[in-house]
């Protein structure tokens, strides 16, 4: 299999466009899997991935089998499963349906490679969880910059009651929504400023790829407010894998280096 990913690195996936090179990329692929969920809604890449007749929206297939398992916020579908590992493994189904199709000899090798890869991933699932769940549920309140680590909260974070009465979105707020491209208002910061003080929480987590500068005003605004909030050591990976000059190497990594960033700040003082 010749591989080729289209968005790397620190590249928003939201609002990504075609670039010179790209629709010959896809045009050429036997097969294109993406996320679908309208993740990539950028109009030129929304429509070259309608447009092939072998795109696979691996997103999209989980939904249809699994409706009751997909989030929705303010009205549209949450994108970003993958940030349950337990949720992402229903992708390994359609991925490898695409592939024996495509590759009808080579089906018992694509089904050994799943099962392996599934139990891989419920392992780092499992270390995730457990790691997260040691940390005091008092402060296991995570605030981001955008509406990105939903799944993640309801998987990892919330109690095993709040996940049942679904009370667990108390666990996770971002001052942005969905994507990471709308304007913020007076209301927007409030409502973050509210959830601080609820919770004293004294941390905020920025992104890799997404802009600080709303998280600076919700900082200052708690300042003025006489509560004291920072910025963490390091960044969580939300949309993206960090930088060419400091990439994670894998999936099941960055998930694992955002509970360990989440984890080294909340254990601190």
């Amino acid at each position: 299999i010749d591989h080729i990913a289209l968005i790397s690195g620190e590249i928003d996936p939201h609002s990504y466009e075609l670039v010179k090179g790209d629709d010959e990329k896809i045009s050429s692929a036997n097969i294109v899997f993406y996320n679908g969920l309208n993740l990539e809604h950028g109009a030129s890449l929304s429509y070259k991935l309608q447009k092939h007749p072998f795109a696979v929206a691996v997103g999209d297939a989980v939904r249809l089998k699994h409706p009751e398992l997909v989030l929705t916020a303010d009205g549209a579908v949450d994108p970003h499963m993958w940030m349950d590992i337990s949720l992402w493994t229903y992708t390994i189904e359609p991925i490898t349906e695409a592939l024996v199709k495509a590759d009808p000899e080579g089906e018992l090798y694509y089904l050994e490679n799943a099962q392996k890869l599934k139990e891989e991933m419920l392992a780092v699932h499992d270390r995730v969880y457990a790691l997260l769940q040691s940390i005091p549920e008092e402060r296991r309140f995570l605030v981001t910059s955008h509406d990105a680590f939903g799944y993640f909260a309801r998987s990892y974070l919330a109690t095993p009651a709040e996940r049942e009465n679904r009370s667990w979105k108390r666990r996770f707020a971002a001052p942005e929504g969905l994507a990471p491209d709308g304007q913020l208002s007076a209301r927007d910061i409030q409502a973050i400023l509210d959830h601080l003080l609820s919770h004293t929480i004294a941390v905020v987590f920025a992104e890799s790829n997404v802009s600080q500068d709303s998280l600076k005003k919700i900082i200052s605004a708690s300042r003025e407010k006489n509560h004291s909030v920072r910025f963490s050591q390091h960044m969580l990976y939300g949309d993206a894998m960090g930088s060419y000059d400091d990439p994670v190497s894998s999936y099941l990594e960055m998930i694992e280096k955002n509970a360990q960033c989440l984890a080294s700040e909340w254990k601190s003082p």
